[in-house]
């Protein structure tokens, strides 16, 4: 890692000492006797860490580190003092000095002081970037859905206030817990810490304690005193994700942190003052727990200040390709698979036709797993969930009527394939399609069963016009040659 360090001293044995003894251990050193002569280098040049004599032949030390600061806060400095001069080491700690040095002292401590120097802003560094990647990745909730420009007004609205409660409601895979962080990062405790915990996931009682820390002995594993989520967070935001299902004996608890802002730990006598902003988030019908009695009324108003409702993704299908080409994006990267540009048409036509049971979170799974499956450019059909064609089988049989080519190509059967649809077809039971005839007033009438006779029979109709040639026969249904080959296999026909 390369480290600028320059040494501010006007003894000449000190400069080639500490420039020596550094250099060995691989960092950039450069000495100035004065002031002037620094200052004028710093601009320039700058430095990660100045080691800063106080006497200096033109100035005092301590009159220069306002000076370095304003040129660059991000330096550290080491103030170099006589022995024993305390008063001067505080004085320069309260103008912004890192640390100091009291004369004479060894090279090992000065080498020990410059890696936990190096340590500390690595760490700093490290979470400043974790923090940025955090920031960037909540920056924004992708829609043009006029339900989801609403959904930033309100995010917007409740990042105002640092104090407001908020209440996320919306279908399991919905992002309550990013509409959550969202919040927190544009509010003004975006710099303090977001907790997340799942009231759900944590049975009653260690949830307590994960919530509100326990004292030592307080029950047989307390070994030692912890702090709990909410002294973590202090400052901060707490997400409560499922909050309908918090055990009754919690819903007292966090009732009085809403209310006093402070609780006690678990075996505690003292209280403890936090401020910290609740979020919570449910997909179960509160009102109806009220009425059976699973949850406090009082905690309801407590937790519901301010609600936002999330959209279910079925209710907003016009947003659905431009969170998958989102989606695509992200795992195109991360798998290395950045030949792959975009989706089919046939692929596009079944996202957009599912009904998406798990919301964004089920359609960036879907995502995922076909970038994991795709070996063309393009994500097509064949790399998504059955789920999805099983859905557009019936919209597909729609637009047979409308549409009769497609780009799909593939070999031509056999002689013996032929023969085995003509056998097939031989068996056919004889009908008429929504003519004069309605089949929905015969005893027995089943509808998927009447559907699946009528897919075979097209199938097989087409196979014989065009000669067991299953290239033009998807031609003719307008189908694509995995979507013809799904229909054969469905009705037990051969597909080889």
């Amino acid at each position: 890692m390369s480290v600028n360090i320059a040494i501010v001293d006007d003894e000449e044995i000190i400069q080639w000492t500490l420039k020596e003894a550094m250099e060995k251990e691989g960092y950039n050193v450069e000495t100035f006797e004065n002031g002037k002569n620094f200052l004028e280098f710093f601009k320039e040049h700058g430095a990660d860490i100045v080691f800063l004599d106080v006497r200096l032949p033109d100035s005092n030390g301590l009159d220069l580190l306002p000076e370095i600061t304003r040129i660059d806060p991000e330096t550290i400095v080491v103030v170099m003092t006589a022995h024993g001069d305390v008063e001067t080491a505080v004085t320069a700690m309260k103008n912004g000095a890192y640390d100091y040095l009291s004369k004479p002292y060894s090279i090992e401590e000065v080498n020990l002081l410059i890696k936990k120097i190096i340590q500390t802003n690595l760490v700093k560094s490290q979470l400043q970037h974790y923090q940025e990647r955090l920031e960037s990745h909540f920056s924004q909730i992708l829609g043009e859905n006029y339900s989801i420009k609403i959904l930033r007004e309100h995010i917007a609205m409740a990042a105002k206030t640092d104090h407001t409660t908020v209440l996320i409601r919306g279908e399991s895979g919905t992002g309550k817990e990013l509409v959550a962080r969202q919040i927190h990062f544009q509010s003004g405790r975006a710099n303090k810490p977001f907790i997340d915990v799942n009231a759900a996931a944590v049975s009653g009682t260690l949830l307590e304690s994960e919530l509100f820390g326990h004292e030592k002995g307080a029950f047989t594993d307390a070994q030692k005193q912890k702090k709990g989520l909410f002294e973590l967070a202090n400052g901060g935001t707490l997400f409560l994700d499922e909050i309908g299902d918090l055990d009754a004996s919690l819903q007292v608890k966090l009732l009085r942190v809403l209310q006093e802002r402070k609780f006690r730990r678990v075996g505690g006598t003292t209280d403890i003052h936090v401020d910290v902003r609740i979020i919570s988030a449910t997909n179960a019908n509160l009102e109806q727990k009220m009425k059976e009695g699973s949850l406090r009324k009082d905690l309801f108003y407590r937790l519901n200040v301010f609600t936002i409702n999330l959209t279910p993704l079925r209710e907003r299908r016009d947003d659905v390709v431009l969170l998958a080409k989102s989606f695509l994006d992200e795992y195109r990267k991360e798998f290395s698979k950045e030949n792959i540009t975009g989706f089919s048409e046939d692929a596009l036509k079944l996202m957009q036709a599912y009904d998406y049971p798990g919301n964004v979170r089920e359609l960036r799974n879907i995502i995922e797993r076909a970038v994991l499956l795709e070996t063309s450019n393009l994500i097509r059909s064949a790399s998504l969930p059955d789920e999805l064609k099983k859905n557009i089988e019936s919209v597909e049989f729609k637009s047979d009527e409308e549409s009769s080519k497609t780009k799909s190509t593939e070999k031509a059967v056999t002689k013996n394939e032929t023969d085995e649809v003509e056998k097939v077809e031989e068996q056919r039971v004889d009908f008429k399609l929504l003519g004069d005839d309605k089949p929905w007033h015969k005893p027995g009438f089943n509808f998927k069963d009447y559907i699946d006779s009528v897919e075979k029979h097209i199938v097989e109709e087409v196979l014989k016009e065009t000669g067991g040639k299953k290239t033009k026969a998807a031609e003719l249904l307008g189908l694509t040659r995995f979507a013809l080959r799904h229909q054969m296999k469905k009705h037990g026909m051969d597909v080889d």
